[in-house]
């Protein structure tokens, strides 16, 4: 067998870590197990608490007696972008200068803040063409150090930080037969929604809604703890046939939704290829009459994967082969994951050799110069004494261009602010300002923004107004928008100024763009050939 690696995936609301060994075309899983994570340790994949967080997973492996050093980190997080891209065939190194070069072109953001890495998807070399599908990954350079710094506090070497996208890509490869497919990997916090056909990723999207929803609406209708709420639903029926069957079962609207819109976006371009069927992978596969719903809400037949092929637990009694598919990330992680670096690693110092020939002419140049620096440095010292006094001469007379200059420079710097926000929007920018110029037209006279960002389709905001119905009245008008798909408002609370603070979330449709973008590729690689 292979050396024993050590997987583990960080989540807002839990952190699985699984040691596993390959054996030929098998996985032995020797230890999984899945832990809380810290309160307000993790946010959307970075961890923003390292020390609790290495707190908690060193106590969980000496637990489980896990003693590896070497650690692949999975990413779990709505911040990673992704785009397909069709490259020139080249080696692994080529390629990857290629993705950087080009990189601000696949992702309207300022990349100099993000890590790259990639996946090839397909290769043709034929004739015709010689070209690479590549799945290329955008993370933020300040998440992926999280996870190297906590890693150096828990005193463990990082072998790779993987994304769960990819993870889960790798592992579903040998799940599925060749049909066209849509395999729905139901975590916790997040959705990933992949097309597979002919065990080759068509399509890739991820969603910012997961089981949480769920969960939290069985703890608030049950009065019950997280964990209990997950035993619940793995054992009774809590999700009805339909999404107005109950409200818990309404809590999972905006998630079916975004994965209906998959669904079309994927059919109106592949309709010699239908979709067949919809496979429910990960940790929400446990919830028991999910498959009959999203069989119900998206007209595809659905099933839930309940046992992984190649896959087997190594001591049975200990952890049984079906609470594996709770670990797919994880497994799947050690199979072939992508490698976000640090750029600071990534720096590498080249040796470059001398010969005596060169100290010998560098000593030689070095000489002269002395010499030289020697024999006339009165007559330099003149000649610059003489430029010095031409030149105070010169500042005096310009001397009122300074107050143009600051001027200008704080002008451009408000510019600089506003053209960076734009352009570090979402990967729709059109969406994004399209969506500011309309709240600049539904938004109270006394209603205040105070903080707006914007990603991946989802923006958060947080204001003030007078009233609380001014709020109600906000919500009702952002969802008569055409482009928004839900909005929800996190918190309403009164201060001490008698004014109202509000905190909302806003999902928006951005395929449009996608599709014109995915419009210029193919004309493009149509002129190429």
């Amino acid at each position: 067998m292979a050396a024993k690696s050590l997987t583990i995936e960080i989540g807002n609301e839990f952190i699985k870590i699984c040691e596993m060994q390959k054996s030929k075309n098998t996985v032995y899983v020797h230890h999984a197990v899945s832990i809380q994570t810290p309160p307000d340790a993790v946010e959307d994949g970075f961890v923003k608490d390292i020390t609790k967080v290495s707190e908690t997973i060193k106590k969980a492996m000496m637990e489980e007696q896990v003693l590896a050093n070497e650690v692949t980190f999975v990413i779990n997080s709505s911040r990673v972008a992704t785009k397909e891209v069709v490259l020139p065939m080249a080696k692994k190194e080529k390629l990857q200068e290629l993705i950087n070069m080009n990189a601000s072109e696949y992702f309207p953001v300022n990349i100099d803040d993000y890590v790259l890495s990639y996946t090839i998807l397909e290769q043709k070399n034929t004739k015709e063409e010689n070209k690479s599908r590549v799945l290329v990954f955008a993370a933020p350079e300040a998440m992926v150090d999280s996870y190297y710094s906590l890693a150096k506090v828990m005193g463990i070497k990082v072998k790779a930080v993987d994304y769960a996208g990819n993870s889960t890509l790798q592992l579903v490869k040998i799940q599925i037969d060749a049909k066209p497919t849509l395999v729905v990997q139901l975590g916790m916090d997040t959705t990933i929604v992949s097309v597979m056909n002919e065990n080759i990723l068509q399509l890739q999207r991820t969603i910012p809604y997961g089981e949480s929803l769920l969960l939290n609406a069985v703890m608030d209708s049950k009065k019950m703890s997280a964990k209990a709420a997950m035993e619940l639903l793995s054992q009774a029926k809590m999700v009805g046939d339909s999404l107005d069957a109950d409200d818990m079962t309404a809590s999972l609207k905006y998630l079916i939704s975004n994965v209906n819109r998959v669904i079309e976006y994927y059919s109106g371009r592949n309709t010699d290829k239908p979709l067949q069927k919809l496979v429910i992978i990960g940790e929400g596969a446990d919830v028991l009459g999910i498959d009959k719903l999203f069989s119900n809400e998206t007209s595809l037949p659905s099933e839930s994967l309940t046992l992984l092929k190649n896959v087997e637990s190594y001591n049975r009694i200990k952890l049984s082969n079906s609470l594996l598919k709770q670990y797919m990330a994880n497994i799947g992680a050690s199979l072939d994951p992508i490698n976000f670096q640090p750029k600071t690693s990534l720096v590498t110092t080249k040796k470059t050799g001398t010969n005596n020939t060169t100290y010998m002419l560098f000593g030689l140049v070095l000489i002269v110069a002395a010499v030289a620096l020697t024999l006339f440095p009165m007559f330099k010292y003149k000649g610059l004494e003489n430029d010095r006094d031409e030149l105070e001469e010169n500042i005096s007379k310009i001397k009122d261009i300074e107050d143009l200059i600051m001027a200008y420079n704080e002008s451009n710097d408000k510019f600089t602010d506003m053209n960076n926000f734009y352009l570090s929007t979402v990967n729709d920018t059109e969406y994004a300002w399209d969506y500011i110029k309309y709240l600049e037209t539904i938004m109270p006279k006394d209603m205040k923004i105070s903080s707006l960002s914007i990603s991946n389709g989802v923006a958060s905001m947080n204001g003030t107004c007078a009233y609380k119905p001014e709020v109600a009245a906000f919500v009702e008008n952002l969802e008569k928008h055409n482009n928004i798909v839900s909005v929800v408002v996190t918190t309403v609370t009164e201060n001490a100024e008698n004014m109202v603070n509000f905190s909302c979330k806003v999902t928006f449709m951005t395929d449009v763009n996608i599709e014109a973008s995915e419009a210029e590729s193919e004309t493009a690689l149509k002129e190429e050939d």
